[in-house]
């Protein structure tokens, strides 16, 4: 396995229109390097759902964050590997140190892969092969061949996010190579970064994320989110065909260096009276060889026997479902409601980077997909006041552990724990998570806590008024900014 740090040149921002997404992909050994997302079969507390294991890669930095729970499978006891989160930067992924668990315990039909998933994707390959320069393809085919571990790794993310992603791209018929061009940007990793702020599968960097709708804030990054990237994604190749005329490897090379560039180049071409195709251009060295990567990953899914290859056998069959929670959720009480923990889920849905939905939205996550219609059901029998289980609180200046528990009602020890803050040492502009208590909006230990339900019609300006206290105390004892929207029967505690 190849670990360590792997050096990619990543350029800095362009301007907007000679932009891509500017992720430049993976090095080739980043899939390896890194951890993966592998199945296995489970029994759980939730009788007969599929049970499904995310695994992350270890960093001995870190101190151990594991839900550790026995599993028996087909392959026999299994323990769930050590999931860590660390937002991953795809130049320096280290070295996973942990084997997975086979993900023959979750495949017990396909016998062949075939059949299945890889089939349905090799059916829609359409691109060429670069046949004026072979030996650009031929190069990374054999770099690839070589290292059988890429598609190992490759086989335990598909199985989350390729049914989906495919069953996108055929929908809009598009060639399905672009179904396997985060394979290149980031190892089909939610949580990959590059140098360059590039973020999520599809490897968006901010202002291209921002102009196909994906939103970026305190709350949400839906860069990382599957469903919101994916749709951008397919948005801006769908145009870049168009702009340049239907030939789809000029588009990928913009989707990778920017329309901008591309169109620079394409010039300077004609001005010479040189060819205006992809292999004729003179480009960087990471979009010179962004699509002989993909075409040699694509050659080999199309004939892995050829490569000495084997691939996982994978169904094709969508392994995630969107569950709309209707209010503000903590990912932690969903965690409960199904075969993941709490990280394993979050890794999912990391385009809620606090790992709860933003107060006014949007709040639909992915789910395993056997277990949607359980946790639907679950969600109908909950009070909404009791979906959160934290608070957040960003530290002003002049606020200490025991004013900041004063204002929210808690012990000052729970919020150290909460925090892994083993003295009193805060600082200005540090977010701590504020625990809450059994749905209430925060412990009811502190005197003069009252709490109020909202009533139609209410607003947080009179509900201010009502209790004498001002606006600026009641959205911060809340969570709330002045532009929250309040729903008939939601909490809001309030001190006097």
């Amino acid at each position: 396995m190849i670990g360590g740090n792997i050096n990619i040149t990543l350029a800095a921002l362009f301007l907007l229109a000679g932009t891509g997404c500017a992720g430049y992909g993976t090095s080739p050994s980043d899939i390896e390097s890194s951890g993966s997302l592998s199945a296995a079969s489970s029994s759980s507390p939730v009788a007969e759902r599929e049970s499904v294991l995310l695994s992350e890669p270890s960093v001995s930095s870190l101190e151990p964050d594991v839900m550790s729970t026995a599993i028996t499978g087909n392959a026999g006891l299994l323990e769930t590997p050590k999931l860590y989160l660390r937002e991953v930067e795809i130049n320096t992924l280290p070295s996973e140190t942990q084997d997975t668990p086979a993900l023959a315990a979750v495949l017990p039909k396909l016998e062949s892969s075939d059949k299945g998933l890889w089939n349905d994707l090799r059916r829609g390959f359409r691109l060429t092969n670069l046949e004026q320069s072979p030996d650009r393809v031929a190069r990374f085919e054999k770099w690839y061949s070589d290292h059988p571990k890429f598609f190992k790794r490759l086989s335990e993310r598909a199985y989350w996010f390729l049914p989906y992603i495919l069953a996108e791209v055929e929908a809009r018929d598009i060639p399905s190579e672009v179904a396997i061009l985060p394979a290149v940007e980031s190892a089909f990793r939610p949580d990959a970064t590059s140098r360059s702020h590039a973020a999520g599968i599809w490897q968006f960097i901010s202002a291209t994320g921002k102009r196909f709708g994906l939103r970026q804030d305190g709350w949400m990054d839906a860069r990382r989110d599957l469903v919101q990237s994916t749709r951008a994604a397919l948005d801006y190749l769908e145009y870049l065909s168009q702009e340049f005329d239907g030939d789809w490897e000029l588009a990928l090379a913009a989707y990778n260096a920017g329309e901008g560039t591309i169109r620079k180049q394409i010039r300077r071409n004609k001005s010479k009276g040189l060819p205006t195709d992809y292999a004729n251009l003179t480009l960087r060295k990471e979009t010179t060889e962004y699509i002989p990567r993909l075409y040699a990953i694509r050659n080999i899914l199309q004939d892995p026997a050829k490569f000495n290859i084997q691939l996982a056998p994978l169904e094709n069959i969508q392994r995630l479902k969107q569950v709309d929670l209707k209010a503000q959720t903590d990912l932690t009480v969903i965690a409960q409601m199904v075969s993941l923990n709490r990280k394993q889920l979050h890794f999912l849905n990391r385009g809620y980077v606090r790992g709860v939905t933003p107060p006014n939205g949007p709040h639909t996550i992915v789910v395993p997909a056997s277990e949607a219609d359980h946790v639907i059901l679950k969600l109908s029998k909950m009070k909404v006041e009791d979906r959160m289980q934290w608070a957040l609180h960003r530290v002003k200046k002049g606020e200490y552990l025991g004013k900041i528990a004063s204002i929210h009602g808690v012990n000052a020890d729970a919020i150290r724990a909460a925090n892994s803050i083993k003295d009193n040492l805060i600082s200005p502009g540090q977010e701590l998570r504020i625990p809450l208590n059994g749905g209430e909006q925060f412990t009811a230990n502190a005197s003069g806590k009252k709490n109020h339900r909202v009533a139609k019609g209410d607003t947080l300006w009179n509900i201010s008024k009502r209790y004498s206290v001002s606006l600026g105390k009641l959205l911060r004892w809340n969570q709330l900014h002045s532009k929250s929207i309040l729903q008939p029967g939601q909490s809001l505690v309030v001190f006097q």
